[in-house]
């Protein structure tokens, strides 16, 4: 056994995890072993944050090809990984690395929503939400207002927009998912 299958093997046994996910990250080449070692062990990653891992990488390693090590030394991956965060605080941003690997299109469309959002620069009182990861096709838009003259700007604000087919780009962008 060779010095990284010792150090996932106790690592496994540390973290309780099952044989069958020990044995699909021994899986891996060695190189990928390690890379991957060094993730877990930061994160403290336990069977099934592993087994999402696994999942992960493996999913866009089919679809895009590359290495574990490879994905793993992304920015998306590495930045959140070295910075100066706690351990819930790196899991949620590496995760969130690997989502934008794992779905670029995605990620790319709620970036363009976002810009689309901001382009229409309706103040502060009207906020413009979406459904969590996008799935259907309704656009929540929620007014606050201290009295009826706040209420008229911002509905005259949103107003402007639906005539001048600023509001448009955001159902378009939507549609095109």
């Amino acid at each position: 056994m060779t010095q990284v299958a010792e150090q996932v093997a106790r690592y496994a046994q540390e973290k309780r995890l099952s044989v069958q996910t020990l044995i699909r990250w021994q899986a891996w080449v060695e190189e990928d072993q390690r890379a991957f070692l060094v993730v877990a062990q930061e994160l403290q990653l336990g069977e099934n944050h592993l087994r999402d891992f696994l999942d992960w990488l493996e999913e866009i390693i089919r679809r895009d090809g590359g290495t574990a090590r490879n994905l793993l030394a992304r920015p998306e991956v590495l930045q959140p990984l070295e910075a100066k965060l706690g351990r819930n605080d790196k899991l949620k941003a590496v995760k969130e690395g690997l989502r934008k690997l794992r779905y670029p299109h995605l990620c790319c469309l709620e970036e363009n929503l976002r810009e689309a959002v901001k382009a229409l620069d309706l103040g502060g009182r009207v906020h413009i939400s979406f459904p969590p990861t996008l799935e259907g096709d309704e656009v929540t838009i929620a007014m606050k207002a201290c009295n009826v003259r706040e209420l008229t700007e911002s509905l005259s604000h949103l107003q402007r927009r639906l005539d001048d087919g600023m509001l448009q780009r955001i159902f378009d962008l939507l549609d095109q998912e």
